[in-house]
């Protein structure tokens, strides 16, 4: 009899433990159902395809499972690299929210407070303001609304040394705000690698130490702080596009930069981290907060704030949406959480691009069931690679028609006698004429970046924009400097032959005529 019962006993053990895992079965069928996979794999190609991006990670998430989860392209063709769901990218400026969250630890470990001035943690920071010290606060770093200026992404330099941190920081010490502290909003990268060195201090640790240790108590078992997680065999390769094609290319490490810009996950530790700005926590509740809703982003629209690494959309008291997009000289990301939905998406891409936020985007509507029209977004850096294609070729043209006179010109002068030109009034214009040309031509680009990048040097333009920039650049002065040279030799020189073509020869070095 007591074996009878033992085995009842357990039959109906087994019969609890098969009707739960049924049950789980159907519950997890029945929430993916209305999931649409073949619309969600559509857009993201075609995404994939207009933005010439190489490679993709995408994941889908609500606040208990993953619904969708999926590697699309190459992360290294030459090692026949196909991109999954552990593939690791460098995430960009979505670090933020993760260097933000730190902040908070440290908080509540007692060793930072987020209202206290910045100099308490790192002495002698004392940006100015019209040359007065201003006492920036921890908390309006977190929200850019420190005065720091959006240019001050140039300070940072590539250095790969332990110090970098610190070396980018020091140079703050005294910069000159473009606003005052706590006045209005302007995204400035580098506040958060301030943020960055103030948990080195007060943390005792590194940053990429410390956050190592808060990434494996959020489970985040893949996640690193640094390029040193891109050394993993499972790393995608980055790429950038040039002359209409991607291309593989090797950034400069900027470990200056690791707290605002250089976290490294894969698309399974960012379901991890979507989920966790879904469920209700100290950490939701803080981004979340009303009273840290205080400074409008108005780049992003009237109802857009910004607060701990997270642009929050907030409508009648209402939080609809948050994100962020990272954008590094070779990788892009987007993540995308709607909290009254209940989903979040994460898009990591192995180039810079446009599309990525545009296929997170697309996703959300596809999976809501949202019918109004997404705004159709435009690349920069393809428009840019476009026309240094088309400027290069008109250059290198231009450079072969001009080289084929001057060998014309050159054989007149050998059919004539070649005599230096006097120097008379008309002579010295036209040569100071040929000299202010040049230095035109060297001004130009000085000008350009202030009006097209925002006063960026040429050296981070070189790094984050088209490769093909480089060939325009070098084919832009190749071709100014030789024609302004043998404008002035021409302009200098004359020549004498019989007749007719002696006459034409002559027009031939005047600069109203001057050809190519």
């Amino acid at each position: 009899m007591r074996k009878k019962a033992r085995k009842t006993r357990y039959a109906c053990i087994f019969l609890v433990l098969a009707a739960l895992f049924i049950f789980s079965f159907v519950h997890q069928a029945d929430a993916n159902a209305g999931v649409p996979y073949r619309s969600i794999d559509q857009v993201i190609e075609e995404q994939m395809k207009m933005g010439k991006i190489p490679g993709m990670s995408v994941v889908v998430v609500n606040k208990d499972q993953v619904l969708y989860q999926k590697g699309f392209g190459y992360g290294d063709r030459k090692k026949n690299q196909s991109i999954k769901e552990n593939t690791l990218f460098e995430i960009g400026s979505t670090s933020k929210a993760f260097t933000a969250l730190a902040i908070l630890d440290l908080q509540r470990q007692g060793k930072i407070d987020i209202d206290e001035p910045v100099s308490s943690y790192i002495p002698g920071f004392f940006p100015t303001f019209h040359g007065v010290p201003q006492r920036i606060t921890v908390d309006q770093l977190m929200h850019h609304t420190s005065g720091i200026p959006f240019q001050s992404i140039a300070l940072i330099q590539p250095d790969a040394s332990q110090d970098a941190l610190k070396k980018t920081v020091n140079q703050l010490k005294s910069l000159e705000l473009n606003r005052k502290p706590g006045s209005s909003f302007e995204y400035a990268t580098i506040n958060y690698d301030v943020l960055g060195l103030i948990i080195e201090n007060a943390s005792g640790q590194s940053y990429e130490g410390y956050m190592k240790g808060l990434f494996r108590r959020i489970h985040l078992d893949h996640t690193e702080a640094g390029r040193l997680g891109m050394k993993n065999s499972e790393s995608s390769a980055g790429f950038k596009i040039q002359f209409l094609a991607p291309h593989v290319y090797q950034a400069p490490e900027y470990r200056g930069n690791t707290p605002a810009g250089y976290i490294v996950m894969n698309s399974k530790d960012v379901s991890t981290w979507l989920q966790y700005q879904l469920k209700d926590s100290v950490w939701s509740q803080f981004v979340k907060d009303p009273q840290n809703l205080t400074v409008n982003v108005p780049e992003e629209g009237k109802n857009v704030y910004y607060n701990a690494g997270w642009y929050i959309e907030n409508k009648s008291h209402h939080i609809q949406a948050l994100f962020h997009a990272g954008s590094n000289p070779n990788y892009s990301s987007f993540f995308l959480v709607q909290p009254e939905e209940g989903l979040a998406i994460g898009v990591l891409a192995n180039m810079n691009s446009s599309y990525t936020e545009q296929t997170a985007r697309l996703i959300a509507k596809t999976v809501t069931g949202n019918n109004e029209p997404q705004e159709e977004t435009s690349d920069p850096f393809q428009f840019i690679d476009k026309l240094s294609l088309m400027m290069t070729l008109l250059f290198i043209i231009l450079q072969i028609v001009s080289i084929l006179r001057f060998m014309k010109w050159r054989q007149r002068m050998q059919r004539g006698a070649v005599v230096k030109r006097q120097m008379t009034l008309g002579v010295w214009l036209k040569s100071v004429c040929w000299v202010l040309l040049f230095v035109c031509v060297l001004s130009f680009p000085m000008i350009l970046s202030q009006v097209a990048f925002n006063g960026l040097p040429w050296k981070m333009i070189f790094v984050w924009g088209p490769s093909s920039l480089i060939e325009l650049t070098i084919s832009y002065y190749m071709f100014f400097v030789w024609f302004c040279t043998i404008g002035l030799i021409k302009g200098l020189t004359m020549t004498y032959t019989a007749g007719k073509r002696g006459l034409e020869d002559d027009r031939q070095t005047d600069f109203r005529h001057s050809s190519l």
